[in-house]
């Protein structure tokens, strides 16, 4: 089996946009290079979008689930899109080595930047014809 190391950022993009990407590669580590790929492709706005939609469709497709925390895809765009504002690399590796709590304590972050727990107040199963665009916080 391929990891996701040995993947190109086309590639890695690709195979999650087709949902093709292998259920065992999808990490948060992966979750957050992809957030990465977005952000550097299509800029925050469109990159949070972009993450909520193509989340969506590979939770439906490839994991067979409905649920996915939309709030927490917006966190970890934010958040990623913060520390590479703070960053002088253009290089994902180098950001996880400059800023490690990305990697490794993430979740204190995300509680840091909502202020609450959004995995216990906004994990829900979302619809298929879920819109990004129409989702308010």
């Amino acid at each position: 089996m391929i990891s996701s190391v040995e993947l190109n950022n086309e590639e890695l993009l690709q195979q999650f946009e087709d949902c093709t990407l292998n259920p065992s590669l999808f990490t948060h580590e992966v979750l957050l290079k992809l957030t990465w790929i977005l952000i550097n492709k299509y800029g925050l706005k469109e990159a949070i979008v972009k993450n909520c939609e193509l989340k969506e469709q590979y939770y439906i497709k490839a994991l067979k689930s409905k649920k996915f925390n939309i709030a927490l895809t917006k966190a970890y765009t934010e958040i990623l899109y913060h520390f590479m504002q703070k960053s002088t690399t253009k290089d994902f590796d180098k950001l996880l080595r400059e800023f490690p709590r990305l990697k490794y304590n993430f979740k204190d972050l995300v509680r840091t930047h909502y202020g609450y727990d959004i995995l216990k107040e906004h994990r829900k199963e979302v619809p298929p014809s879920f819109n990004p665009i129409l989702f308010t916080f």
